[in-house]
């Protein structure tokens, strides 16, 4: 059993066990897909679901032909994966975890990927197909460069097809963010902050004006 909530916990279709062999899936569209237990084989995706993991896999060729209504893919404890994700299809969160070779084939355009969580995992590369020559991104090199290799982090797919990479971070109990996004989010807090002062010391400026006004003004009262 897995011991991934999502691909436990949740309503699912299940496809486990297939040994070279071309399948054509159409799974409920509220229910989950989870892939487990298979290999040397290609899986096309012809209906939307909910959402889709892929777990204890190898040699595996998954294609997104339709929907995936929450946009998030996870692959877990799997090798040998390419993942090919169809005109108009788009997988905005895709987890990656204790993997080897996982190849993101982007069909369409850039932004059909946009967060690529990467743990644990070697040999991760996007592969554009789009517009010309085939090109690919190696997310592990971006990985070494930055010296983030030995920690969880995420890939951005930014304007232009450009990646940006940055370790995960977990503020307190709080979803997972990055340290940049972190960083904009406290240097924001500080902004308000500051506003928030202002206002408090114009507001205590105001009540002085008014009580050196009252105690300068003549009382009109009788001697």
């Amino acid at each position: 059993m897995s011991h991934n909530p999502f691909l436990r916990n949740r309503p699912r279709s299940i496809i486990s066990g297939y040994r070279d062999t071309t399948l054509s899936v159409e799974p409920k569209t509220k229910e989950g897909l989870y892939i487990c237990n298979s290999s040397d084989a290609t899986i096309s995706v012809d209906k939307k679901c909910a959402k889709a993991g892929i777990e204890a896999c190898s040699n595996l060729r998954v294609y997104f032909n339709s929907f995936v209504m929450t946009e998030m893919l996870e692959i877990v404890s799997s090798r040998d994966i390419d993942i090919y994700i169809s005109k108009g299809v788009t997988l905005r969160t895709i987890t990656i975890d204790m993997c080897r070779n996982v190849n993101l084939h982007v069909l369409d355009a850039d932004d059909q990927l946009y967060k690529i969580y990467y743990h644990q995992s070697s040999d991760t590369k996007i592969v554009k197909h789009e517009g010309g020559p085939l090109k690919r991104v190696d997310l592990d090199v971006l990985a070494i460069n930055n010296e983030k290799q030995h920690v969880q982090f995420v890939c951005k797919v930014v304007e232009d097809g450009e990646v940006e990479i940055d370790p995960v971070v977990r503020e307190g109990t709080g979803y997972p963010t990055t340290s940049k996004e972190l960083e904009a989010h406290q240097a924001n807090e500080m902004i308000l902050l500051q506003h928030f002062r202002d206002q408090i010391n114009i507001l205590a400026g105001l009540d002085e004006v008014a009580c050196s006004s009252e105690e300068s003004t003549p009382s009109n009262s009788p001697p």
